[in-house]
């Protein structure tokens, strides 16, 4: 019996089935109902070269499937297990290899194992692959398409009870059967739980996430599959995130008004005109009235005259306002009318972007974490999964922009002091008299007669009312030396767009901030006055680390479904539009070698840093991460989060001024450190300290 081939699949390294695909469907995805031994045709050796171990295209960084599934030595392929005779064990792996071939699967080295550890036995029946269909279909409710789950195939395999027991398919039949359902669960648990795209491949520059363990979705399949109710068993799975259930709230809301209008003829735009304001008569009124009943399902009260803008569209107008990222102020212009004009197909692309965006952080969450919205300039304190606390903040420039990604804020410092970037210090004439000058090479305050010599010397401003950190920052180490802080310049919060910083976060009412951070280890504001009135540096680490998420999103919505559409503050939507529409690559899965056994663990000393000493001279950032490679050990971060910085010998001039300007605020894991502590010249430095 044949089979139909899942959409959205083509035979690798088969130029006539490719050309077919392209001919049959749109994207080159198979049409419904062409069958598989009608398209098939004999694989050609892959044009470009595929890594044979981890399968990965080096260029695109996409995985592929091998051409050479018969090679012996490739520690991928499957191999006869215990329980299974050789005679099967060959002949399963022969099919499995076959159909593997035959299609395109996100992951055949995933897929493989997983077949393995299950030693070839069947995953699938028709009852799961009905739920499977079902997920797949209810996919559009999270801003994906069916076809990224194989729904024409697998819709296919249930109409011809390809699963049914009293029908007996081929055996390669069979397997390709396995493997459309095992890939489309794959795709499911991937794409829901981590985004269908990985987005270094699309905003390299600003979008940092981690790697997604392979190992982890093996697991997950199998569990999923071994329970009673596979859809429920999934739905568990799934992160549980209050901001993006909200939002998919809001897309049900706007696919729902698309379909309804798409029936009535569209609708047609408000007319521009003079600007109104409260009080005001206008005919267009009652277009807005009912533009804003449907966009936000607002249920207005029965009045005499639609044609007066009278206190209750006052207030639903300013929502709406505040929710696009517009100034508040009840007056309706030129932007608020672009606003409630835009084209509908337009903002569910923009809603499906930003559900995707969401998916990229929101793994794992606890109830506890901060928000920082960059879009809208907002930072969000929450508690139990319920915001509890806000306040504005200004984020990067289009030149210097604030990243998107996830950490854990260890700690708070209060009277900090501020080491200038190179980048600003080269544009310093002069130097204030609240900067200490340290030189890069000795870690110690000198008062040479060119101070602004960037590479030479290192400027420190002092606590105080001028530095430019302000009273208090919130650390969250990482390696993009981005922290939320107070800033001197008060008067940027008064304005709707704040996008002027060199990336960190600024933010409105940091001390209120410090002591919703602090409030579990007893902190008033008092006391946090008390600290900040000493004028003293002083670290106060945090009992429990507190996820901050930097989130950048251009559609959001609120607990009833009312979506807010920012601007592209930093024109990123178009490549994510762009890349929504195209196939998904399993570049962000990793797989780990297994521990090694502990008599195999090289328990010497670390290599000294002086083996990479020409190198690491040359490029200060790289000298990091160099030695962070080097260093990594099983380790504790120190109870101090103080500046630290690596162990290095003393006498080395050189190593310890690109010490002393690499270490700022970061901390990579390191079996060793030396702890430097500001003192009145430049640092002072304490014994190192091995962990």
């Amino acid at each position: 019996m044949s089979i139909s081939l899942p959409i959205g699949f083509s035979p690798t390294g088969c130029l006539l089935v490719g050309l077919a695909a392209m001919l049959l469907a749109p994207a080159g995805l198979l049409a419904e109902g062409v069958k598989a031994d009608q398209v098939l045709a004999p694989s050609a050796t892959p044009v470009t070269e595929v890594d044979p171990v981890s399968g990965v295209d080096p260029v695109s960084g996409v995985e592929r499937m091998r051409s050479d599934l018969g090679d012996s030595d490739d520690p991928t392929r499957v191999q006869p297990v215990e329980g299974v005779s050789d005679q099967a064990a060959g002949s399963n792996q022969a099919l499995l290899d076959q159909a593997m071939l035959e299609l395109s699967l996100f992951s055949p080295r995933l897929l493989r194992n997983f077949y393995l550890a299950r030693d070839f036995r069947n995953a699938w029946n028709p009852s799961r692959a009905a739920s499977m269909l079902e997920l797949a279909q209810g996919s559009v409710a999270h801003g994906l398409d069916p076809r990224d789950f194989n729904a024409d195939a697998i819709r296919a395999l249930l109409a011809e009870a390809a699963l049914d027991a009293d029908n007996e398919p081929s055996a390669s039949a069979h397997w390709r059967a396995e493997l459309i359902l095992s890939d489309a669960l794959l795709r499911y648990l991937h794409h829901l739980q981590y985004g269908k795209h990985n987005p270094k491949a699309i905003n390299p520059d600003w979008t940092f996430v981690d790697s997604v363990d392979a190992a982890d979705l093996q697991a997950e399949m199998q569990a999923v599959l071994a329970a009673d109710d596979l859809a429920r068993a999934v739905d568990q799975v799934l992160p549980d995130a209050p901001f993006y259930e909200q939002l998919k709230l809001g897309y049900e809301r706007y696919l729902a008004l698309n379909e309804r209008l798409q029936q009535e003829g569209g609708w047609a735009p408000i007319a521009s005109g003079p600007n109104l304001k409260i009080g005001m008569r206008d005919p267009r009124l009652a277009r807005i009235r009912d533009q804003l009943a449907l966009l936000d399902g607002y249920a207005f009260s029965p009045t005499a005259d639609p044609t007066i803008y009278d206190q209750e569209l006052y207030d639903a107008l300013r929502e709406f306002q505040g929710r696009s990222g517009l100034a508040r102020d009840g007056v309706i212009g030129p932007r608020t009318l672009a606003a409630l004009n835009h084209p509908l197909e337009d903002r569910l692309a923009s809603i499906r972007a930003n559900l995707e965006r969401m998916r990229w952080l929101y793994q794992d969450l606890p109830g506890d974490y901060l928000f920082v919205d960059i879009a809208a300039y907002q930072l969000e304190l929450v508690r139990n999964h319920e915001p509890v606390w806000q306040t504005r903040v200004v984020v990067g420039t289009g030149e210097n922009q604030t990243p998107m990604f996830r950490d854990k804020m260890e700690h708070l410092v209060f009277n900090p002091t501020w080491s200038v970037p190179r980048s600003i210090q080269k544009k310093m004439r002069g130097v204030p008299s609240d900067y200490k000058v340290i030189d890069r090479r000795t870690g110690r305050r000198v008062h040479p007669s060119n101070p602004t010599d960037h590479r030479r010397y290192r400027l420190v401003q002092q606590p105080g009312p001028r530095n430019a950190l302000g009273r208090v920052k919130f650390m969250f180490p990482n390696g993009h030396a981005i922290y939320l802080h107070d800033t001197p310049s008060r008067h940027l919060f008064a304005r709707s767009r704040r996008s002027y910083s060199h990336g960190c976060v600024r933010v409105q009412e940091p001390l209120d901030l410090a002591r919703e951070v602090l409030a579990k280890q007893n902190w008033d504001m008092s006391q946090i006055q008390r600290v900040v009135d000493s004028g003293r540096t002083r670290y106060v680490n945090l009992d429990e680390h507190l996820p901050v998420l930097l989130y950048y999103l251009t559609a959001r919505a609120d607990e009833q479904g009312r979506v807010g559409f920012r601007q592209d503050l930093y024109e990123r939507d178009a490549s994510l539009f762009a890349a929504l529409e195209s196939p998904s690559g399993a570049d962000r899965l990793v797989f780990k070698e297994p521990p090694a056994a502990e008599s195999e663990v090289d328990t010497g000393p670390l290599a000294p840093a002086s083996q990479a000493t020409d190198q690491l001279a040359a490029d200060p950032s790289l000298e990091i991460k160099a030695e962070a490679a080097a260093d990594i050990q099983d380790s504790r971060r120190p109870d101090k989060p103080i500046a630290l910085s690596y162990q290095r010998p003393a006498s080395d001039q050189t190593w310890w001024g690109l010490l002393m300007d690499a270490e700022l605020d970061q901390r990579p894991n390191s079996l060793s450190w030396r702890i430097d502590m500001p003192g009145e010249d430049g640092f002072q430095t304490r014994p190192a300290r091995r962990l």
